[in-house]
């Protein structure tokens, strides 16, 4: 399963946004989105903006603005196909797959967590890519039937201005 956590070495690069217009309402409160095509239902911070990446994997991406810099949510999903998954394996197969794209990350904090039933596994990381200092949260979830990858990566300067924006869209998941 880990060829999938490869797939989304991309996602460290928050600068490098392609972009889809979205509401550009004020960025106060949430928006609760709930679609057919979405194994949950989320409260995301209102104003962020929708991004379009094809990477094949299935969810949702927001930034904070539109132009870079711009912190970056990801709530995405793979279906098990009726595999189990070892978290801590998933988390090591990321790992190798950033430092082999040139990233150097060093693991920050690690703790088991449960969102909206399902638990799984939180890891901070502190990354340096191409000089820029990162920091990403990433929380991954073994459900029923998917993997769950969400996560936070913003430049390390403002990443404590959005983690609580990000705890807030964790704990207001709710799995279908």
């Amino acid at each position: 399963m880990n060829t999938r956590i490869v797939k989304s070495r991309m996602l460290l690069t928050a600068g490098l946004l392609a972009v889809s217009a979205v509401a550009q309402a004020a960025q106060t409160g949430t928006v609760r989105l709930s679609d057919a095509k979405l194994p949950f239902s989320i409260s995301l911070p209102r104003g962020w903006v929708g991004v379009q990446f094809k990477d094949g994997l299935s969810g949702v991406s927001i930034a904070s603005q539109a132009k870079a810099p711009a912190a970056l949510m990801r709530f995405t999903f793979i279906p098990k196909q009726g595999k189990t998954l070892v978290l801590k394996d998933e988390f090591a197969g990321f790992e190798q797959a950033v430092k082999q794209g040139g990233t150097t990350l060093r693991l920050v904090s690690e703790k088991a967590v449960r969102y909206g039933g399902v638990t799984g596994l939180s890891h901070v990381y502190d990354l340096t890519q191409q000089g820029k200092k990162l920091r990403m949260q990433i929380w991954f979830g073994g459900g029923v039937k998917n993997f769950y990858n969400f996560q936070l990566t913003d430049v390390a300067g403002t990443y404590s201005k959005r983690a609580p924006l990000f705890a807030a869209a964790l704990n207001s998941v709710k799995f279908n």
